[in-house]
């Protein structure tokens, strides 16, 4: 009898120790959570997951998954004391800094320590590292002498000072192949990665709960403050600059289209009640227009579909070079029409099935002009709405995710 590959996934999520399931959101989370699903049910792997601790998570994993060798990673309080007062200090004295890179230091730093007495005890067929980079300190404390892989979901910032460990990894998932061409760049800090070692493997959505269906739109429009009249545009994701949020609120001085309302769906990070400098400056730039927008502040995921079936557009307005887009296919799932920017691995994502503006200076008017071109062209707005969903359900449903990572890291 053929004994099950044996694969240890390493996720620990430098913006907020996101656990595995993923009960406080995190795109890496929810992704990892989609394999442990279909491997519980299918069982194809023999797979661990190293996560963060978190009661919840554990009572979940306990009774969804019993299939899946979950090994968690307790912090302390002295662990949560030192990312409290490293996260204040930047606050102190770089006001200016993207706070949030600094929210996890400490845990980081103890998860690798973890990681490598399990890489010391235990030879693994395969072991996948997710995303962060620092994660390969794992590997080099270890000396670990098996196969590691890198499950890339943004282009490396940083080597960690290991790049001899990144030349000698196995191979390289990449989320787009606009990632896996920056890493084979001589330029790219891990670089340059010969493309045999390079998989894209593509993201996914989980089609059995972003779809088109039946909701409370009562309940939700006074939830929300929404008229019986109104056009419903919303944006969905992390509230931060590369995301775009001010664009499409800047876009409300040129749309022409009567009785609009904005949903702003999210926050810095999971259920974060705290505001940061561009959080503050996107409440000002609202006051402008105050009466159209609604901060919905965070939104669990099994919620999540029920906004994108109450909008009629979802604008996401990404400025930086998106290695992905998990929030455009979540809203394309839903038959929700999508307006998007020519940003990274985005394209490859959308295709033609989604209205793709380039990133300049005229952005907000761009964004107004497709607004009203959808809610003007009703031929048109079914056109987006029906080839989206049906890209969605043919290409990045993740009842196929499992099998696309085997054949990846195979």
């Amino acid at each position: 009898m053929k004994t099950k590959q044996s694969v240890l996934i390493l996720q620990a999520d430098s913006n907020g120790c996101y656990p595995i399931p993923a009960i406080k959101g995190g795109a890496v989370s929810t992704l990892m959570e989609h394999l442990v699903r279909l491997n519980d049910n299918k069982q194809t792997i023999d797979l661990s997951i190293v996560s963060f601790f978190d009661e919840e998570a554990e009572r979940q994993a306990n009774s969804k998954y019993p299939n899946i060798n979950f090994i968690w990673v307790r912090r302390s309080w002295i662990v949560k004391s030192f990312d409290w007062l490293i996260l204040h200090i930047v606050k102190l004295l770089l006001p200016k800094q993207k706070w949030i890179s600094y929210i996890a230091i400490a845990s980081i730093l103890w998860y690798i320590w973890k990681a490598k007495k399990i890489l010391k005890k235990t030879k693994y067929d395969k072991v996948v590292l997710q995303n962060n980079i620092p994660l390969i300190w794992a590997i080099k404390l270890s000396k670990y002498k098996g196969d590691y892989i890198y499950h890339l979901h943004n282009i490396p910032r940083i080597n960690a000072k290991c790049k001899e460990l990144f030349s000698k990894c196995k191979r390289f998932l990449c989320v787009s192949e606009y990632v896996g061409k920056a890493i084979s760049n001589i330029d790219n800090p891990i670089g340059p990665i010969p493309e045999d070692k390079i998989r894209v493997l593509y993201n996914c959505v989980d089609t059995n709960l972003f779809r088109q269906k039946e909701i409370n739109k009562q309940g939700l429009c006074k939830q929300f403050g929404i008229l019986d009249n109104e056009y419903v545009i919303m944006f969905s994701g992390r509230l931060s600059q590369e995301k775009g949020v001010d664009y499409l609120l800047k876009a409300l001085d040129f749309i022409k289209t009567p009785n609009i309302k904005v949903l702003i769906v999210g926050s810095a990070m999971y259920n974060q009640k705290t505001k940061d400098a561009y959080h503050q400056q996107l409440l000002q730039l609202a006051e402008k227009h105050k009466e159209k927008i609604v901060f919905t502040g965070y939104i669990p995921q099994q919620t999540l579909p029920d906004i994108y079936n109450l909008a009629d557009i979802s604008v996401l307005p990404s400025i930086w070079d998106e290695p992905a887009g998990l929030t455009m296919i979540e809203s394309l799932a839903c038959g929700t029409p999508v307006i998007t920017t020519n940003s990274g691995g985005i394209p490859e994502y959308v295709a033609d099935c989604a209205i793709v503006l380039e990133r300049n200076s005229s952005l907000p008017k761009e964004i107004a002009k497709a607004i009203d071109m959808l809610f003007s062209d009703e031929i048109l707005y079914r056109k987006y709405k029906q080839i989206g969903f049906e890209r969605i359900q043919k290409c990045f449903s993740s009842d196929n995710y499992l099998d696309s990572f085997i054949k990846a890291i195979s």
